[in-house]
């Protein structure tokens, strides 16, 4: 258990508040084997029964703290109890445990929901949950706030040899799936891809030309095929931003739904694949799934271990771009991504892209390449937190 004062405060409570609770359900009578034993027996509101039981029931006291039920239930579940015979010292050790978990809710967190997000910090299992639920509701408040939202949000980098093995090129998809506005008049913007030096910062954007030939000058590089919707227009632009006029003419929910996809062919030179490096994909629009496809020759993947991870924008802060930097930015968004590794010809589907598995295809038809030939190493998470980073890192094997 990670070592701090509530920690250690609430380990002892909670224990305490567990074993009492257990006291009085095995002096009931019946054998209470399930949720509907507590409150059939008791004769109290079902989800009050539910949550005592599992307050017994489970094994980890800080995932417990979730289904301590609020004050006039719990004396409620007491005066039940009493009235099937259940001994006043019984009633009287879980009615101290209790108080002395209000009055630890008062002294560290001031309300309880406050106090359940900082002791399922302390339960492995209990904080995979709660980042769930938090991002969750992180995604909720951002789609008003950002007044946009896209049912999946896919980035694919594929790596392309050139004849030199120090220049590549980089074809970079960003694609926006069942995208739409939640408030007319919101502002919409495009970014450019940006290349660390790694270790070193100093990003710089790397020459670029659309996949695509554009219409127009200066327009953003639409992969048009996969666009189902009139293409925005650029009003200014700047640095690494591109703002843009209009999603669509005020249409807002459903009714404006349509995916919006991006493709360029980007030059990295003097650039080693299989040296140490890594990839990563800026989420900055709120989805429920964001997933980044890296594929590379099956020959690089096959001797590269690669390394997953979620990490905060806070790298957005630096220029300088180390592990020292990535450690914390990762610690603060504690995600376990969804991680895979597959021959590219077998990896043809994507949650909430029907038409993923043409959009590879055409992809390599167009580059003339052969997808026999490439591996495709997959992270995904669902609801992000905005802005976040979806990042991999690969390195050669060196023990073989």
């Amino acid at each position: 258990m990670k070592s701090s004062l509530l920690g250690q405060q609430a380990q002892e409570c909670l224990v305490g508040l567990k074993s009492a609770v257990t006291d009085i359900l095995m002096a009931l009578p019946g054998n209470l084997e399930q949720p509907r034993d507590v409150y059939k027996t008791l004769g109290i509101d079902r989800m009050i029964g539910w949550n005592i039981y599992k307050l017994h029931e489970i094994e980890d006291c800080f995932l417990s703290v979730r289904h301590i039920p609020r004050k006039a239930a719990f004396k409620g579940f007491l005066r039940a109890a009493s009235r099937k015979g259940v001994c006043d010292d019984l009633l009287s050790v879980a009615d101290e445990n209790f108080v002395l978990f209000e009055n630890l809710v008062d002294m560290h967190a001031g309300d309880r929901p406050s106090m359940e997000m900082m002791l399922l910090a302390y339960s492995c299992e209990g904080t995979c949950q709660a980042s769930i639920d938090h991002r969750k509701l992180a995604f909720t408040g951002n789609r008003f706030l950002y007044g946009l939202e896209a049912s999946t949000r896919l980035t694919v980098s594929l790596f392309e040899p050139t004849d030199s093995p120090t220049d590549w090129k980089l074809i970079l998809l960003k694609g926006s799936f069942g995208l739409r506005r939640n408030r007319p008049d919101i502002p919409w913007f495009y970014i450019h891809p940006r290349v660390f030096t790694e270790f070193e910062g100093n990003p710089h954007s790397p020459a670029s030309i659309p996949l695509i030939e554009p219409l127009e000058i200066n327009a953003l590089p639409y992969y048009i095929e996969y666009c189902n919707c009139s293409l925005p227009s650029v009003t200014s632009s700047s640095g690494f931003v591109q703002s843009v006029k209009e999603i669509f003419p005020l249409e807002t929910g459903n009714a404006g739904l349509m995916d919006l996809v991006f493709a360029e062919v980007l030059d990295l030179q003097k650039f080693v694949i299989d040296e140490q490096s890594s990839t990563s994909s800026k989420v900055i629009t709120p989805c429920k799934f964001a997933a980044m496809d890296v594929i590379m020759p099956t020959s690089v993947v096959e001797n590269s271990v690669f390394k997953p991870r979620v990490v905060s924008s806070i790298l957005d802060e630096s220029d300088a771009y180390n592990e020292e930097l990535i450690d914390l930015a990762r610690s603060i968004l504690p995600v376990e991504p969804g991680f895979e590794i597959l021959p590219t010809a077998e990896l043809n589907s994507l949650e909430g892209v029907d038409n993923y598995g043409e959009i590879i295809q055409d992809l390599f038809k167009r580059r003339d390449l052969n997808p026999l030939n490439y591996s495709t190493v997959r992270i995904s998470v669902p609801f992000p937190v905005v802005p976040s980073n979806l990042d991999i890192t690969w390195e050669p094997i060196t023990n073989k």
